[in-house]
């Protein structure tokens, strides 16, 4: 599996020092479920700071 090397959302429980900290990450597509640059996907793992993973 993949590592995920930067994390931008500081408002994640996973986020530390900008690294992702969680097992693994989903990705899904938002919208129209057409896909062609990274706005049209999101991290479904996130989870608000203070809340368990």
């Amino acid at each position: 599996m993949s590592k995920v090397s930067k994390c931008m959302c500081e408002e994640c429980h996973y986020n530390k020092n900008f690294e992702c900290h969680a097992d693994g990450i989903e990705v899904r597509s938002v919208g129209d479920m057409k896909v062609e640059s990274s706005e049209g996907s999101c991290c479904n793992t996130f989870t608000p700071k203070g809340m368990q993973g």
